[in-house]
């Protein structure tokens, strides 16, 4: 039986998937990076495992089901979105800086944009507790950054890349949501479509080469980029967006901060200083102004024939 997108079990749902799809990319900045600077790879080579393995898992699937009435239109600004796109250029600017930078500018900036993109299409403003909540979370992604940027030294093109990641994936989020394509089918889209557009051209360029870098590297990409992150995370991400709506199922991204500086100082010896953890408190406190309602009013008419309001 399906459930209504406003019910309580729905959007507890989508808080769930919301959270699972944030842990797992929580990871993705700490597993590409080490890809890139670590691993005999480069961004080119991650972003073609990624949408290779994801695409080859999902493609039944499509083929299956098609369009199912999806515009082309849609599905190009869904595929840009979060599809080879996107990785291409995020990838590219986590070769430029390190995690923290990717983990407050591209989440944050996200949040941002969708629910900017949302106001302009409704033509209405968020409710003010919505508004509010975000407001917690940007200022508090702005805290848990500031150590990071005050002693980098990253070039200023790295912003500007990790802004632009941040404005493709918000557009994914409203599109996904506009075109109420379903979770599965969204995630089916973008991995087969992104394998289409990518395999090729990068074939003709490079071949086989990729075969020649070690097979565990190859492996952790292809598992975590193409199996966890492509397909699981995606999908519980285009399911709390659909049960949700763009603007608050956006907000789950900002638990990537925190789960990749967690991942980090576990697997690249990083350690979160005070502004980090402040602001992190700050960005929870955002989270559940944002997700967690008020109990709902109900009303009853009085003599007068006027509606009465009572709290249940």
């Amino acid at each position: 039986m399906q459930v209504s997108s406003d019910s309580p079990r729905a959007r507890w749902a989508g808080i769930l998937c919301g959270l699972g799809s944030a842990l797992i990319w929580g990871a993705f900045p700490v597993v590409t990076r080490l890809g890139i600077t670590q691993q005999a790879l480069d961004a080119y080579d991650i972003t073609f495992i990624r949408y290779t393995v994801a695409g080859l898992i999902l493609l039944p699937y499509l083929l299956r089901r098609g369009l199912m009435g999806l515009s082309w239109k849609a599905a190009a600004l869904m595929v840009a979105g979060i599809g080879a796109p996107y990785m291409l250029v995020v990838s590219l600017g986590l070769a430029l800086a390190p995690v923290e930078q990717f983990a407050v500018v591209t989440p944050g900036s996200m949040i941002v944009f969708a629910a900017l993109i949302s106001a302009c299409g409704s033509r209405a403003l968020p409710p003010a507790r919505e508004t509010a909540g975000l407001a917690l979370i940007v200022a508090g992604i702005a805290l848990a950054g500031m150590q990071a940027f005050a002693a980098s030294r990253t070039p200023p093109q790295a912003y500007a890349i990790f802004l632009a990641g941040g404005l493709m994936w918000a557009a994914y989020t409203v599109m996904s949501r506009r075109s109420a394509a379903s979770a599965l089918h969204a995630t089916a889209v973008v991995s087969v479509f992104s394998m289409a557009l990518y395999a090729p051209p990068y074939l003709a360029a490079r071949g086989l080469a990729l075969l020649h870098a070690p097979w565990p590297d190859i492996l952790l990409q292809a598992l975590y980029q193409g199996v966890l992150v492509s397909t699981v995370a995606l999908f519980l991400f285009s399911q709390s967006v659909r049960l949700l709506g763009p603007a608050t199922g956006a907000t789950f991204a900002a638990l990537v901060p925190g789960s990749a500086t967690l991942l980090a100082a576990v697997m690249l010896g990083e350690h979160p200083g005070a502004p980090l953890l402040a602001g992190l408190a700050i960005v929870t406190a955002g989270m559940a102004l944002t997700l967690l309602r008020p109990a709902r009013t109900r009303g009853k008419r009085g003599p007068d024939g006027t509606t009465i309001v009572t709290r249940p």
